[in-house]
């Protein structure tokens, strides 16, 4: 796609483009630029065409061209004109430096396009000139960097991407200097069954595509969305490692091709998952436990039956039809016993601000776990990775 700002005084520019091709059902996930499957040469020409189409009709305002466009062929095809700022125009405010909400302003106050000085700018004018210039004929600076961006749902990628909603108790994301994100919501917020599953959007930038593609999955994993909601953020991290999308070898039925073949998976080590959640479920009993004997101890009730099973107790844990018993021993305040099948370690647990648990097992590796019960079943976060653990019911 090209984006377009027409005046009304009958010019039209083209700010480079964006190459959108990774979709599910016709809907966006990754968007970047500048296109580098097509050719300079060919991409020029939609540039070109794109111009023309503006001037013609007299568009004023941004807007965006899309094409189809055939790799083998090198020709492309005209889709539609969006008259519209896109949601993932940051793509080409990082490509080009002009602010295009600021421009459709000046657009609307009457100002030519070639008197905006961010423009005259990515043209290599000085930026105080009125000299007039052919966007038709001149060229812009050469477009040195890459931005790749994301689009954050509340979508179950476990269930083919279905929308999900409710509220939303944490939101945290650092933006960097090569990865700047926004959220629509933020603590205790929430997204409601009406509402657009789009609730974040991440670019990241770097001196090449492959850069890019580094930058956005270290910042896709620095993601912490907590709350009744799911997100593809792991989803999207896999997609970015694919052969295809390094090799830039993908089309707009890429996506859904892997969807519907289950091709890409998000990995997990069952181990710390199993002992993930069992740390978890026996960590939130005995404080469950504590904080009732406090509340009894507070009204002068100094019964100990609530103190009975703090210290040694079994829990349950049903994961891949498969159920696991294990015995649970207090050891001291962060120290628990897990034992299973006459196996026994000793996990040293510390609880975080955020109600997180760092927990160290599994090769005396330190893991970060996070549990949240729901009425299907326990929803794990290990180490940045989301399992739902079924709850098993009795029939009887």
């Amino acid at each position: 796609e090209v984006q377009i700002v027409g005046d009304e005084h009958g010019n039209a520019v083209a700010l480079n483009g964006r190459d959108c091709s990774t979709q599910r059902r016709f809907q966006k996930i990754f968007e970047e630029g500048p296109p580098t499957i097509a050719k300079p040469e060919i991409f020029r020409e939609m540039e070109l065409a794109a111009q023309r189409l503006t001037q013609s009709i007299g568009y004023i305002g941004a807007g965006t061209v899309e094409y189809l466009y055939n790799a083998d062929t090198n020709k492309f095809f005209f889709l539609e004109l969006n008259p519209r700022l896109q949601v993932e125009h940051p793509v080409t405010e990082g490509l080009t430096g002009v602010n295009l909400p600021a421009t459709q302003l000046q657009v609307a106050m009457g100002i030519p396009l070639h008197n905006m000085p961010e423009i005259r700018r990515f043209y290599g004018k000085e930026i105080t000139g009125t000299d007039k210039i052919d966007f038709q004929k001149e060229l812009y600076n050469p477009i040195k960097h890459h931005v790749l961006a994301a689009r954050i749902t509340a979508e179950n990628p476990d269930e083919g991407f279905k929308p999900t909603s409710g509220l939303v108790e944490r939101v945290k994301f650092q933006s960097t200097p090569n990865v700047w994100g926004y959220f629509s919501i933020g603590t205790n917020g929430g997204i409601h069954e009406f509402a657009d599953s789009q609730f974040g959007h991440l670019f990241a930038s770097g001196p090449n595509r492959e850069e890019a593609r580094k930058a956005l999955i270290l910042a896709l994993k620095e993601i912490d969305v907590r709350g009744e909601i799911r997100n593809p953020v792991e989803y999207l991290v896999k997609l970015l490692e694919t052969k295809e999308f390094k090799e830039n070898t993908i089309d707009t039925s890429w996506l859904d091709g892997l969807i519907k073949n289950k091709s890409v998976t998000v990995g997990f080590d069952k181990n710390a998952v199993v002992t993930g959640a069992a740390l978890f479920r026996s960590y939130s009993q005995i404080k469950r436990d504590l904080n009732k004997f406090q509340d009894s101890l507070s009204k002068g009730q100094t019964a100990v039956s609530d103190l009975t099973t703090i210290n040694k107790f079994t829990t349950e844990i049903i994961f891949e039809d498969n159920k696991y018993i294990f015995d649970v021993t207090r050891m001291s305040a962060d120290r628990l016993r897990l034992t299973l099948g006459g196996a026994s370690q000793d996990i040293k647990i510390r609880e975080q601000p955020d109600g997180s648990l760092l927990c160290n097992f599994g090769g005396n590796v330190v893991r970060k776990i996070y549990g949240q019960e729901e009425p299907l079943g326990l929803r794990m976060i290990v180490d940045g990775t989301t399992i739902m653990l079924p709850n098993v019911f009795d029939p009887s």
